[in-house]
């Protein structure tokens, strides 16, 4: 993958330079503005890393060049600006169309951007037209699995199950890499079958070895308006002894309100069965709060891309704090994605935040490692 860096100053182009060669990217600087449309034609990055403080251009002036030349390209805002600035900016690129992954605040956490590089580097493989439908066919995808912590006790609520391509040449791959040519091919229903009847063998495994443990499966919006949903999945629970109440769907929260009513006659009927639904990417989407009201979910997911941001974002801060007070006002249970480190589990645990989801914990993982990481958790001391 290619990577274009945009910064006026040239010991931060070198530093970032560093990180992302180390992880494969092919890397080039820009140290004066003025050279950028002509890089863009020749160099065409994957990943931009752009500062929006320079010297004769401001970041806002590029964004509307990169949007007329690099409108598929990921984008990373930094800036040692003000936060509101930066989180502004972020929300222009992404209204100009522009695929806008993470801002980074000055100076630069080296942690924190060498993640972000891996998870580039792991999702960025292009799969062209490979034959997804042999793919799905002969096995090659399989699932991981990320536990979910409760807080209080440290005890472990369960898992989210996480669709991999097992490629044979290109390794693992992420959804990013392979997601948006399954719906194109109209391969979305296949993919969830898959998941669907994985997971369920898996929470079987866990239930006969006396595993107390829910397991998160995520459905899109095609999914939920399939109204044989609800029999299937709970004839599927009777066929491998699972108790409904150990299945959690889980929706993100556009696509649950793109047909409220028949996502409702879905959910509920779930809800009925003692399946838990929840509602994923908190924050991310456009409900409104009647609607939210409305939708019989079990509990919330508060959007990694606020938790993440909230030990050094305010406004990341009061967002999270946020949703937490509305969903307890509303009777759900609130589970925060991305938890990296320390800081973030310290500031969820005073706010009362029921669950957490992330790296601090555990990644995700196959089958085996997870009962591996298991007992190896249990046998920590809970501190």
């Amino acid at each position: 993958m290619r990577m274009l860096i945009i910064d006026d100053e040239e010991d931060i182009c070198d530093l970032i330079a560093e990180i992302g060669t180390r992880r494969g990217l092919e890397v080039r600087t820009i140290t004066n503005p003025e050279n950028v449309p002509t890089t863009l034609a020749n160099f065409k990055p994957d990943f931009i890393m752009l500062d929006l403080m320079m010297p004769n251009t401001d970041g806002v002036e590029l964004l509307r060049l990169l949007a007329d030349h690099v409108r598929d390209a990921k984008l990373c805002l930094i800036s040692g600006s003000d936060t509101r600035v930066l989180n502004s900016a972020r929300r222009l690129g992404s209204a100009h169309g522009l695929n806008v992954i993470a801002a980074l605040e000055k100076p630069l956490n080296m942690s924190v951007l060498g993640s972000l590089f891996d998870q580039i580097v792991a999702g960025g493989k292009d799969v062209g037209s490979l034959d997804l439908a042999q793919a799905i066919a002969s096995g090659q995808f399989t699932l991981y699995y990320q536990p979910v912590i409760e807080m209080a006790t440290r005890r472990v609520k369960g898992a989210e199950a996480l669709a991999r391509w097992t490629h044979p040449n290109r390794g693992t791959l992420l959804p990013d890499a392979f997601l948006e040519q399954v719906v194109n091919d109209g391969l979305m229903q296949a993919l969830t079958d898959v998941v669907v009847q994985t997971s369920m063998t898996q929470a079987a495994k866990w239930h006969r070895m006396g595993e107390n443990l829910t397991l998160s499966m995520n459905v899109t919006a095609s999914t939920l308006l399939d109204l044989t949903l609800p029999d299937r999945i709970t004839d599927l629970c009777k066929q491998n002894d699972i108790p409904p109440d150990k299945l959690i769907l889980e929706v993100t929260e556009t696509e649950a309100m793109r047909d409220v009513t028949r996502t409702m006659d879905v959910l509920l009927r779930m809800r009925i069965r003692n399946i838990g639904v929840s509602i994923d990417d908190f924050g991310t989407g456009h409900s409104s709060l009647r609607e939210l009201q409305r939708m019989p979910f079990s509990e919330m997911k508060i959007d990694k891309s606020f938790v993440i941001e909230m030990a050094n974002n305010k406004d990341c801060a009061v967002i999270v704090n946020s949703i937490i007070d509305l969903a307890h006002n509303l009777g759900l249970k609130v589970i925060a994605e991305g938890v990296e480190d320390v800081r973030i589990w310290r500031m969820l645990m005073e706010k009362g935040c029921d669950y957490a989801q992330g790296f601090y914990m555990g990644k995700p993982m196959p089958a085996n490692e997870f009962d591996l990481w298991l007992k190896n958790w249990r046998s920590k001391p809970q501190t």
